[in-house]
């Protein structure tokens, strides 16, 4: 009798087992999504809960904490700094990010990028200091009797084509040299800064600029003017390509669902 019963035990502990095996197998695996801080996060967020990965409202991603991971959210956030996350994609740290196109260009990775998702717009242009006068192939500020008009062409033809070195502050030292190397301008030395670049003007570092700007309000409180976009940025979707294949249907639906959301938000 006593045999009897404890063979049934073992059948019921093994039908226990086989089920919650097959639970485990059959819950949807949660893809781990790096987004960036700053400007762009709220969007993301937003982004991100409208299209039903999270539930939580901003503030509960609002902390010191880099990683968060809710029961009831169908991903996992890695909240890290915008230059780095396609680091963490494409090295495999996350499946997915949200990474602004300035970053991809200056920065190359080896990433899927399939979706322009509309959000963080602005651009990089060149600036210049409003008072620039342009003697010779001499570059001075501050004249009253500055020679360049404030006409944009006006502008990029007697300074980019004056033969006088162009010296240029920015962070975007590739994307910087890949613009005016296709235009022909050799004479440029450029200055890497890693903030605060429209101080270089003002304090006689420089007396170009090349920059992110949104709504141009820096710009105007510094005395700079953009002479010419040099590209227009949004944040785009990027995926690690072994994560595309090995967890193909559910990088599918993620690019689905938010390129869904994506043309709703364009029509409106």
């Amino acid at each position: 009798m006593n045999l009897i019963l404890t063979m049934r035990l073992a059948v019921r502990a093994h039908r226990m087992m086989k089920t919650v095996q097959n639970k485990k197998q059959n819950k949807k695996k949660k893809l781990k999504i790096a987004v960036p801080k700053g400007r762009v996060l709220k969007d993301a967020l937003g982004l991100l809960r409208k299209s039903g990965y999270v539930k939580h409202p901003d503030a509960d991603y609002d902390s010191r904490r880099l990683i968060f991971d809710y029961q009831d959210d169908d991903v996992s956030l890695l909240i890290v700094k915008p230059w780095d996350v396609p680091t963490f994609v494409e090295y495999g740290a996350a499946d997915a990010g949200i990474s602004g196109k300035d970053v991809l260009l200056e920065k190359p990775r080896n990433v899927y990028e399939p979706l322009d998702l509309g959000i963080g717009k602005c651009r990089i242009v060149v600036a210049v200091d409003k008072d620039i006068d342009i003697i010779g192939k001499e570059i001075k500020r501050g004249s009253k009797n500055a020679n360049v008009s404030k006409d944009d062409n006006d502008i990029k033809k007697k300074i980019y084509y004056s033969g006088t070195n162009l010296r240029i502050a920015t962070k975007y030292i590739h994307i910087t040299r890949e613009f005016f190397n296709k235009k022909g301008v050799s004479n440029v030395q450029i200055i890497k800064l890693y903030g605060n670049v429209e101080l270089a003007p003002i304090s006689g570092l420089c007396d170009f600029i090349v920059d992110l700007v949104s709504t141009g309000e820096t710009l105007k409180q510094n005395n700079l003017m953009p002479i010419e976009d040099i590209v227009f940025v949004t944040s785009r979707l990027i995926v690690n390509r072994a994560s595309l294949k090995i967890n193909s249907e559910e990088i599918a639906s993620l690019i689905d669902n938010l390129k869904e959301y994506v043309k709703k938000n364009a029509a409106i």
